[in-house]
């Protein structure tokens, strides 16, 4: 199966100017979006910009090393996309400012965004996603009841200030909640700028409340929104959305293809199904089912009840659940005695879905460690021989 990786490959030496603009070229921005570029780009747009080969520089100086114990293997990768997208002819002289990073634990709220400056005339303003924190997930989940999440009102500021900052066009996107961000940000924006987009990018991300996606706002991008999710979605799938989604092929299985490094690739383009997985399709409906029965308020209980619990487990991130764990879950579910059965049945298998995911976050890891521990058993073995 070939990747993002493989694309650099194939198209790394091709300009822009030569290839214009694509649909992977929207996932590479947006997977980088994700790396901290604190005291490496510039905050102000357009200014004290600095190209993505000095950046990369950088970042290998004061950052890289950081990312080499992160236990998700997704962002293990990021700094590696990074190296190899600057030595390429098509990345490396793009200019990079903008940077914002935000982030208030309290308030729920975590937002970082960047521009990417292909020429002076076309931009692609990438938003951050979340990772596989637990404060993450509970940010995605937040939008189903609030009219307006912290990043979301940041998301907006951002936009109007980077319009204000810098002339042409602009490309937006954004993987996970990045991707919910790049749409919310322009959806109240005026024509002025709004003729100056040319395509917003939503990689997995979370769709929007009703009310949204009914208001003229939405109606009025409506047909400059691009949704890509992978057959297996489950963040992609969270709540409403009004436009048409492509199902992208993934090398992995279940929520770990929310990992846009799985992702199938073609030419300039993404591999893409037929349609969701049953399972996938099942657990959206399974989600949707429990939330359009509560009222806003019974969802924000029904928010706060679902991590409540599992925060109370000690867990800080999806990877670090277990078994031994989940049976202390099941438990706790029945002292929600304001909650029907029905309910919290929805509960215990949203509950049940974090916990299988932790579980195969665990065996791939230990995998992972049993494959290099017989590599350099193998290696021991051979400088004997010799």
């Amino acid at each position: 199966m070939q990747n993002i990786f493989d694309y650099l490959e194939w198209r790394g030496d091709l300009s822009f100017e030569r290839d214009s603009f694509n649909e992977v070229d929207n996932l590479i921005f947006s997977i980088l979006a994700y790396l901290e570029f604190d005291g490496v780009v510039s905050g102000e747009a357009g200014k004290d910009s600095i190209s993505l080969l000095k950046a990369a520089e950088r970042f290998e100086k004061t950052m890289s090393k950081s990312y080499d114990n992160h236990h998700n293997r997704f962002f293990k990768q990021i700094p590696k996309l990074l190296s190899k997208a600057s030595k390429t002819t098509r990345y490396g002289d793009i200019q990079l400012s903008g940077y914002e990073n935000q982030v208030d634990n309290e308030k729920y709220k975590q937002f970082s965004a960047l521009v990417f400056s292909i020429n002076s005339e076309q931009h692609f303003i990438a938003f951050r996603g979340t990772d596989d924190t637990l404060i993450g997930w509970q940010e995605d989940l937040q939008m189903s009841f609030m009219d307006e999440v912290q990043a979301q009102k940041q998301a907006v500021i951002y936009m109007n200030k980077i319009f204000m900052s810098l002339a042409g066009n602009f490309y937006l996107g954004g993987h996970s909640k990045g991707g919910n961000l790049a749409v919310y940000a322009i959806i109240d924006i005026t024509e002025n700028f709004r003729h100056r987009i040319i395509g917003i990018y939503n990689n997995d991300g979370p769709g929007f409340q009703t009310n949204i996606i009914q208001s003229e706002g939405y109606q009025n991008i409506f047909g400059k929104i691009r949704t890509l999710i992978p057959k297996s979605s489950v963040v992609g799938m969270m709540l409403e959305r009004g436009e048409k989604y492509k199902v992208v092929r993934s090398c992995e299985t279940g929520i770990r293809q929310h990992d846009a490094f799985s992702w199938e690739v073609k030419g300039t383009n993404f591999v893409y199904e037929k349609r969701l997985t049953k399972k996938s399709a099942n657990l959206n409906t399974t989600v949707m089912a429990c939330l359009n029965k509560l009222s806003i308020e019974e969802r924000s209980q029904f928010a706060e009840a679902l991590f409540d619990i599992i925060q109370s487990t000690g867990a800080k991130t999806v990877g670090e659940l277990s078994k031994e764990k989940l049976v202390a879950t099941y438990t706790m579910i029945k002292t929600y005695k304001n909650m029907d059965i029905l309910t919290q049945s929805h509960l215990k298998k949203i509950i049940e879905m974090f916990f299988e995911e932790g579980q195969k976050t665990l065996r791939n890891s230990i995998s992972e460690d049993f494959s290099l521990l017989l590599s350099k058993n193998r290696l021991k073995k051979l400088l004997r021989k010799k």
